[in-house]
């Protein structure tokens, strides 16, 4: 089926809102300055392209906040991709296993 116009708006909006509230709890436990936050929503917004500025005082986090950071990526693909989180498990665990067809 395809998905209305309604429906992407407001998974867009979700995605936005639970990054958003992921960044403050981050920057809260971090921390709990507003560069902070900011250094993690960025984070978050660049994706991957915010790795080579993890070496510079620019995105300078600790390593849990890479791993959460990391978890919102793989989140953000998804949904991005059209699979869901129950066929990309699969997936995975085939691989993992060594099932074969």
């Amino acid at each position: 089926m395809s998905e209305t116009i309604l429906d992407r708006f407001v998974s867009k909006v979700s995605q936005s809102v639970t990054e958003i509230v992921v960044a403050y709890l981050l920057a809260f436990i971090a921390g709990g300055d507003s560069l902070q936050l900011a250094k993690i929503v960025l984070a978050i917004k660049l994706n991957v392209f915010a790795l080579p500025l993890s070496w510079t005082p620019a995105l300078r986090l600790p390593l849990w906040c890479w791993y959460v950071t990391a978890v919102l990526w793989l989140r953000q693909w998804l949904l991005l991709s059209g699979y869901s989180t129950s066929e990309a498990v699969g997936q995975v665990e085939r691989y993992v296993g060594g099932e074969t067809a």
